[in-house]
């Protein structure tokens, strides 16, 4: 087979194994559904994450909206089976020195509150992070030498359910607003 078969089969291959645009796969572990908005505002600023059709985000912070069709994870990652968008290149307009981003969301699954507070701490040492008392957590972070910003969603479960409290959570720098529900 010739080299140009052979790469050409490969991109055949990867096409075929990526998510349907516009299209959530079931047994991902995501946070948002398709109308949900989240606000949430970090040291880094104020950012509102969109959710459309299947795994398609709208991210918007100082007053311009980038936008990213997330790929679904395949395997645990760092204990997350969510979405997540690279980065690749700079593959968006220039607003404010940045030009991709670094996207996530999924859930962070823990035995204990100790277990999960240590995450939280961890995680805030990466980016501005805020998070909720009932486990819902923002971080958002530029990296102006990358021209790049980091978002990340994230719905924290301890013993498989939501937390109903959570030291440290800041519940009013983190505002959900759920799709109305379909007749």
């Amino acid at each position: 087979m010739t080299a140009m078969r052979i790469w050409t089969l490969m991109c055949l291959g990867i096409a075929l194994c990526r998510a349907e645009p516009g299209k959530a796969e079931a047994g991902l572990e995501l946070v948002m559904a398709e109308g949900d908005r989240i606000h949430a505002t970090t040291r880094a600023g104020t950012i509102e994450i969109a959710a459309g059709k299947g795994l398609h985000r709208a991210y918007t912070w100082e007053g311009a909206t980038r936008s990213a069709e997330l790929e679904p994870r395949r395997e645990r990652w760092y204990g997350s089976l969510g979405a997540y968008y690279p980065g690749p290149g700079e593959h968006w307009k220039e607003h404010g020195g940045i030009m991709r981003g670094v996207l996530q969301e999924g859930q962070q699954h823990f035995k204990t509150t100790a277990d999960a507070r240590g995450w939280i701490k961890k995680q805030s040492g990466y980016y501005p992070t805020v998070y909720r008392g009932d486990g819902l957590l923002v971080s958002f972070g530029k990296v102006p030498e990358r021209r790049q910003v980091n978002i990340e969603v994230w719905q924290i479960l301890i013993d498989g359910k939501k937390p109903t409290e959570l030291p440290g959570s800041e519940d009013a720098k983190v505002t959900r607003s759920a799709a109305a529900p379909s007749r």
